[in-house]
């Protein structure tokens, strides 16, 4: 297997890797972890775990790609399985943070993008005309409230209390 078949991992590698200190690897790792969403880490994680599995572990390849010298796939592995050991445990601790569940008025798990039914007539303040019983909303955007919902009506990005939705 080479570096060109986990185009992700070659990505971070020239990227974040190549052009830190070896002992400044982790930290480095640490940057993108910040800079990268949980989609990107993940295929970044997947594609390394891949790598390291292989049976034959392609060290110039890696050596060149992250601007490090090995003096064996031994020393090269271990290299790696600190990268990958980082890599693992922001993936742990980014899938336990995402906690937060929306729910409508029925109890129905909301999610991002779906679409609801407002439930009441709710007067828009600031607003020149109401929300009316019935009225169909697409694409709601989930926020760091599990009370509310952010969404687009008519033009005004509303938000909406999820006690007088319903999903549709």
């Amino acid at each position: 297997m080479n570096l060109k078949q986990t185009p992700e991992l070659h990505s971070f590698l020239s990227t974040y890797i190549a052009d830190a200190e070896m002992d400044a690897d982790e930290q480095a790792t640490q940057a993108f972890i910040v800079a990268s969403n949980s989609d990107r880490l993940q295929k970044v994680l997947a594609q390394a775990q891949l790598l390291m599995s292989a049976k034959e572990f392609p060290v110039e390849e890696l050596g060149s790609e992250a601007n490090r010298w090995f003096g064996d796939a031994d020393e090269a592995r271990a290299w790696f399985q600190l990268i990958l050991n980082t890599l693992s445990s922001a993936q742990g601790a980014s899938s336990g943070t995402d906690t937060l569940v929306v729910k409508d008025c029925n109890g129905a798990q909301l999610s991002e993008g779906d679409s609801v039914t407002v439930i009441k007539d709710l007067d828009v303040k600031g607003g020149s005309s109401d929300l009316k019983r019935g009225t169909m909303i697409r694409k709601i955007h989930l926020i760091d409230d599990a009370n509310n919902v952010e969404c687009r009506v008519n033009g005004s990005t509303l938000v909406l209390k999820t006690i007088f939705l319903k999903k549709a």
